[in-house]
């Protein structure tokens, strides 16, 4: 991508007294040439601005050339919105240095592309003031559409926190990147750490190790804690001290109107709830506030299984459900094949298992946090590495090297600590009648060794995932997965599957399935799929691509005929489709909430965004029977994403026509038109939004009345915004524009015909040419 090169146009600084106004502005700034947007390819546009009455623009940066490719007009339209309600905000434009770099600072690099613009807010005030701008922007441009005959089209919202969803940033879309936000602060008193909302995995690790204190993450350093958060949160502990859900104690949301609540399990406890599992879609989480406990070391063994045919893969995998859960699966099974029932691994091992596509081998991982086995003293790892590394120089010996085919352990010392630790202790033999090999025990530091462990296998690249939950891994879950990695559906690349164990189960359970909207916690398996590829040439990256995807989206939809399966709550799981027409319902796998949790969210969705301003949140679905086929005659579900193709819009910019149709979705699940205060008051069970039509309408009236002076609300409350205000109380000539609601987000389609949902789940037969994607 050639830039200008004219050092004058690469200013940070802009002189309004002596720039030509943006009507009238060059279109190139070359002595011999002058170029119109229309002849200039898409790739080397610059900014610019037609000649339609639109509001006049002010302080905006030098011209360069960019990619995007998007509505320049409405570009300056929003900018205009931004700056004037604060003038501190860093925006970046396509075409600048900065941008460039922080478009490409992005975890999936599938997902990179080119925004209209990105806001960089370093406060909550900041963040306030760029929803409020962004809204006022869209109302400008739908009146300027109507009054004007303009044709501008809205650019979507996207958040960029961790930057490991699909969704952080969208072609031509307006981003609230939060990455100046990052700071982590402990309270050793409460014993509880505030995290802002551009805050990693990493960046919380690095303040608790230095205390000998852990809060329950993602097992990567990269994770994004906010992100971890809305899909549950898996970690190492969580076993133990559960998910990290499960330890939020407070957070501060921005909502779609600029409002700023501070939530906690008193105040605004509905709002508290909504975030912890549910997925996300309500507000910009700011920062929040986790529970913290004390860990300094843990254990950690690591080895690979080598397996000669597929049948020893799959006794592995049986073996190790055993061993971690309990599970037990002997149907159809020969009697030399069956296991007996046994207790599950104590809550303080963790373990996973990952089935690398087209090998041999399985490589398992296995953790403990026991304290009472494992010493917590602040340095001991270091002493007892010193001791380890002189008593190998004496003995010539390698830590469990030359062990043998069966990987038995030969070091005496390592041995020692390692029959110490409850539930680990078992593998010291070759418990999964495999052929070991790197077999590796040793005691780590939890807040950099073991949490960073991951990033040896976790890369960032180009990546199609998706992800999970299983009760049980069952005979016809592991035949697929087998399948998927060890058959010519294999992409011969990165691509792999990872098979968590979650507890299922933790102390305080029934207190925590009230407090959060998590929906798989009888769920005792996480399943990631990750299809990674990698090509130079572009004609064969694209191959690469849809062979990648295919085999995904192959596993996925297998998954879903399974019992005991449900999808997750993470932003990819939009891609997982029902069919080609939509109308077909989906089979019980494909679902990822319960029905009480979903009803209970669509209606603080519609609460607090009416107008759909995060369009980009995370499926809402829920079944009656979640335990078995669903009953297309009978059963209720309920989608909460209306399904539309994906040519009727671009990727991040949505036509001004569909942004007048308030969208809403009833109790059956079908979108209706409706009023911003028609909400369903049919929730069973739930505590924190009372049943009461009165009531609802009257919280969603309260939603967007302005706060009096008086209001005790307004002391930690940002108030609504004046522009925004006058958008919901337009005049009756403007009746049709007071009704505005961004339209879903088009959701990506594979090919699942319901007809097939009947199809056996361990069918071999022809796999990739059964499903047709």
């Amino acid at each position: 991508m050639s830039r200008q090169s004219n050092p004058s146009t690469r200013k940070k600084t802009f002189n309004s007294s002596t720039a030509t106004p943006s009507s009238h502005r060059q279109t190139s700034s070359h002595p011999s040439q002058s170029f119109s947007a229309a002849a200039v390819p898409h790739q080397f546009h610059r900014r610019t601005a037609s000649a339609a009455p639109v509001p006049k623009p002010s302080h905006k940066p030098p011209s360069t050339f960019h990619n995007f490719s998007g509505d320049i007009k409405s570009q300056d339209i929003f900018v205009d919105a931004i700056r004037s309600r604060n003038e501190k905000i860093r925006i970046l434009f396509p075409g600048a240095d900065r941008f460039e770099m922080q478009r490409n600072d992005i975890w999936n690099h599938d997902a990179i592309c080119t925004p209209s613009l990105i806001l960089q807010p370093k406060a909550e005030k900041e963040v306030s003031d760029c929803l409020k701008g962004y809204t006022t922007g869209v109302y400008k441009c739908l009146a300027a559409n109507k009054r004007h005959k303009a044709t501008f089209a809205i650019p979507r919202l996207c958040v960029a926190g961790g930057r490991n969803s699909f969704h952080c940033m969208r072609e031509g879309s307006v981003v609230i990147d939060l990455s100046k936000m990052r700071t982590v602060k402990l309270d050793t008193e409460t014993q509880t750490v505030k995290v802002q909302g551009g805050a990693r995995n990493i960046d919380v690790d690095a303040v608790l190790g230095e205390y000998g204190l852990m809060t329950p993450l993602g097992t990567t350093q990269h994770l994004g804690v906010v992100g971890c958060i809305l899909g549950g949160g898996l970690g190492f502990a969580s076993r133990k001290y559960g998910m990290a859900c499960d330890n939020v104690v407070g957070a501060s949301i921005i909502l779609a109107d600029g409002r700023l609540k501070k939530c906690t399990r008193t105040e605004h406890k509905e709002l508290l709830w909504s975030i912890c599992g549910g997925g996300g879609g309500i507000g910009i989480i700011v920062s929040v506030t986790l529970k913290c406990y004390p860990l300094r070391h843990a254990a950690l063994l690591t080895f690979d299984m080598h397996t000669v045919d597929i049948q020893q893969k799959r006794t592995a995998m049986r073996h190790w459900t055993n061993w971690i859960n309990g599970d037990v699966d002997n149907e159809n099974l020969p009697a030399d094949h069956v296991l007996a029932p046994k207790e599950p691994a104590p809550k303080e091992v963790f373990s996973q298992l990952i089935l690398k596509s087209g090998s041999n081998t399985l490589s398992f991982l296995g953790t403990s946090i026991d304290t009472s086995v494992i010493p917590q003293t602040d340095g001991f790892i270091e002493l007892h590495s010193s001791a380890e590394r002189k008593a190998k120089k004496k003995s010539f010996l390698t830590l469990f090297g030359g062990g043998g085919s069966n990987g038995s352990v030969t070091d005496q010392t390592a041995r020692g600590n390692w029959l110490q630790i409850p539930g680990l202790l078992e593998l010291v033999e070759n418990k999964f009648q495999t052929i070991r090999k790197h077999v590796d025990f040793r005691l780590v530091r939890y807040a950099d060794q073991l949490q960073s462990y991951s990033n040896e296998y976790f890369t960032p690249g180009n990546i199609f995932s998706s992800i999970k939950y299983a009760a049980s891994i069952t005979n016809p879950i592991i035949e697929i997965l087998v399948q998927a990695v060890s058959s010519e559906l294999a992409p011969n690349n990165e691509s792999r599957i990872v098979i968590m164990a979650m507890n299922g189960e933790i102390p305080d359970d029934r207190v925590a399935r009230k407090k959060t909207s998590f929906s798989s916690r009888d769920m005792h398996y996480m399943i990631y799929i990750e299809g990674k590829w990698e090509a130079v040439a572009e004609h064969r990256l694209e191959k690469e691509k849809k062979k990648v995807k295919r085999w995904v989206q192959w596993i996925v939809n297998k998954l879903h005929l399974c019992d005991g399966v449900r999808s997750g709550v993470h932003p990819e799981s939009m891609m997982d489709m029902v069919s080609k027409s939509g109308k077909s319902k989906p089979p019980v796998g494909w679902y990822n909430f319960t029905e009480h949790s979903g009803r209970k969210l669509n209606i603080i969705k519609h609460q607090r965004d009416p107008r759909n301003v995060f369009t980009f949140a995370s499926r809402i679905s829920w079944s009656r029977s979640l335990s078995g086929p669903v009953d297309v005659d009978n059963d209720d579900t309920t989608i909460s994403t209306e399904i539309n193709d994906a040519e009727d819009v671009k990727d991040g910019e949505i036509q001004p026509t569909d942004c007048l149709t308030p969208q809403k979705v009833a109790g059956d699940g079908i979108m209706r038109n409706a009023s911003t205060d028609d909400f369903d008051s049919e929730v069973e069970g739930s505590d924190d939004i009372d049943n009461s039509d009165h009531v609802l309408q009257k919280q969603a009236s309260e939603l967007f009345a302005v706060p009096s002076e008086n209001s005790a609300e307004e002391k930690d409350d940002s108030s609504v915004s004046s522009d925004l205000m006058r958008l919901l109380s337009m005049s009756d000539s403007d009746e049709d524009l007071k009704d505005w609601s961004l339209a879903p987000v088009p959701l990506q389609r594979s090919d699942f015909d319901h007809s097939k949902q009947k199809t056996s789940p361990n069918s071999n037969n022809n796999l990739m040419e059964e499903d047709s994607f």
